[in-house]
């Protein structure tokens, strides 16, 4: 039975491929059921976050498993092989266990060392086991994975200090705007991503809060808990006008701000827009527009770099421990201790 790997990251792909073939998780859902009744893959797991698009799988036959792999991408998100594999990448066997443990633990992450992922993998791993789509192999590859992240978070300081995409976006903002006192901000969508942003909001003073999302339920129970203000999605262009600074990372398929919501609005003052969404929520011609600063995940880059930097001495210790621990899962279970890596 091999392991394999087939997919694309930040490192690989530019955001606008990523997007095209990202998974919404009813679209997860759909896509192992597909994936299941092809008898190709014996397992599979779909791993669709900001950064990357991965579909771990065993198969009796490996070839055979990775052509279905990127048939499958290829068919499911409407996009062309030609246009889709420069961008892939592709690992065999204890390779594939590395890179699993790697961005398990966060040393593949656009912020090296956030432990985001981890609860990502587990969830991925959850939704492939509810539906049978495991194994032996798979399920002991997954489990080794998710224990060895949480043991070199604990045993390395890979996740000393700010290690989140939300703590970077923070720190970015007060770059570009010099403090956060006596700003309007308004978060738009009820995530994990908006939820590490709310955490690091909570030190600064003095600014005022409103949250939307389109289930305005979900949106009041955050606004509670944190001593904001929920707002009705409905009412999103008239707090438009009233923010300073507009931070979006929901899941929707389709721009939420579009260019025609903000050309014609009455501004006292800039607007800053941090769009940390994939697909993006913001059009990106609103950039366009006087008074208007929108910024991606393409834009964070150079604080992420300076962020990683600070923990490489860090990661090299963790590379060490994770070589050392593929190479022994991979000899208990195959009893080969070799594994090969085809990349683009």
């Amino acid at each position: 039975m091999a392991f394999i790997v087939v997919g694309t990251s930040h490192r690989y792909s530019p955001l606008r491929l990523r997007e095209r073939i990202s998974f919404s998780m009813q679209a997860i859902e759909n896509a192992l059921g597909f994936l299941k009744e092809t008898g190709t893959l014996k397992s599979c797991v779909i791993l669709s976050t900001c950064n990357r698009v991965e579909l771990y799988a065993s198969t009796d036959e490996p070839e055979s498993g990775i052509s279905e792999i990127v048939h499958f991408i290829s068919r499911y998100h409407e996009i062309g092989k030609k246009e889709l594999c420069p961008y892939l990448y592709i690992y065999r066997e204890k390779d594939a266990v590395r890179h699993l443990f790697r961005v398990a633990s966060g040393l593949d992450s656009l912020v090296l060392g956030e432990s985001q992922i981890l609860g990502q993998v587990r969830s991925a791993f959850l939704e492939a086991q509810k539906r049978a789509f495991g194994g032996y192999l798979f399920d002991k590859v997954f489990n080794s994975a998710i224990s060895l992240a949480g043991r070199l978070h604990r045993e390395t300081r890979i996740s000393e200090g700010k290690v989140s995409i939300g703590s970077v976006a923070i720190d970015f903002i007060k770059g570009e705007t010099g403090t956060l006192s006596g700003k309007n901000i308004l978060i738009i969508g009820v995530s994990k991503v908006t939820g590490l942003v709310l955490r690091y909001l909570k030190n600064e003073r003095d600014n005022v809060v409103f949250i939307s999302n389109r289930t305005f339920e979900k949106a009041r129970v955050l606004a509670c808990r944190i001593g904001a203000r929920a707002v009705r999605f409905d009412n999103l262009r008239q707090y438009l006008g009233k923010a300073d600074i507009v931070i979006t990372a929901t899941r929707s398929p389709h721009f939420i701000i579009g260019e025609e919501q903000l050309r014609g609005v009455v501004r006292e003052r800039p607007l800053l827009i941090v769009d940390l969404a994939l697909p993006r929520d913001v059009d990106p011609r609103v950039k366009e527009i006087k008074e208007i600063k929108l910024f991606g995940l393409e834009e964070l880059g150079a604080a992420i770099r300076k962020n990683r930097d600070k923990r490489r001495i860090e990661a090299e210790k963790a590379e060490d421990i994770i070589d050392k621990e593929a190479g022994i899962l991979w000899e208990e279970l195959s009893g080969l201790g070799q594994g090969q890596v085809c990349l683009p």
